[in-house]
């Protein structure tokens, strides 16, 4: 059976903070959401005035598989090559079982408050 792209990833919210933007997000992140997401991140960095970071909440996130987790790292790495610093606020139990089950929480860029 083909399944036909399906996006459950909801940005809830979008707000300016001191230094970065703080995007929270709802539902499932899956690979081709985080692809998805990569891109509204470099829109929004490259925007009017551009971000000197995004956060991530992901306290809502409900499914994030290993795939996920290592695509979600190599988004953070890659947007870090290109100057924009991407990192992680909050994480649902679902997404941090995900990170820590595949070792990524380890290499993420946790957000410091």
């Amino acid at each position: 059976m083909i399944r036909k792209p399906h996006f459950e990833l909801v940005v809830r919210d979008v707000r300016a903070g001191e230094d970065a933007v703080w995007m929270s997000l709802v539902g499932e992140l899956g690979p081709d959401e985080v692809r998805l997401l990569t891109e509204a991140i470099a829109e929004l960095a490259h925007g009017e005035g551009g971000a000197g970071g995004v956060v991530l909440d992901l306290a809502d996130v409900s499914y994030c598989g290993g795939d996920s987790a290592f695509a979600l790292s190599g988004l953070c790495a890659g947007m870090k090559a290109v100057g924009i610093d991407v990192t992680i606020a909050q994480t649902s139990p679902i997404a941090r079982l995900a990170f820590a089950g595949t070792g990524v929480d380890r290499q993420l860029p946790w957000h410091e408050r």
